[in-house]
């Protein structure tokens, strides 16, 4: 077989600029899950169990809008309220980002408009 012909087969087909840009979305919501998921990743209690099963369920950022008040909660109650002030806003940061970059997202469809901590 030609080597020119090998680069045909439709598994080489180059990608549209369509096609990246949702691959490239998709990556990032699950970058922020694993990113949520870290944030819990030193606390041993059964209700992470809960929340990565939450976390699991999520599809969209408003989903994990909702988790922040149960995360911060948690980290407060397994370290204290300055750590959990700490990773909450680390999280707030990409989470804005991410929902600011979105084609299909504003920081206006989130349930208090720009993204401020809840507690």
């Amino acid at each position: 077989m030609e080597l020119g012909m090998f680069f045909k087969l439709p598994w080489f087909k180059a990608k549209t600029k369509a096609e990246t840009q949702l691959e490239t979305q998709a990556h990032e919501l699950d970058f922020l899950v694993d990113e949520f998921c870290a944030a819990l990743a030193d606390i041993a209690d059964p209700l992470t169990i809960r929340m990565h099963a939450a976390l699991i369920a999520v599809q969209t950022p408003k989903d994990l809008w909702f988790l922040r008040g149960k995360l911060f909660n948690l980290i407060a109650k397994h370290h204290c309220e300055k750590v959990a002030h700490e990773r909450v806003s680390r999280l707030d940061q990409k989470l804005r980002f991410f929902v600011d970059h979105h084609p299909h997202y504003s920081s206006e469809e989130m349930p208090t408009g720009p993204m401020g901590l809840l507690h």
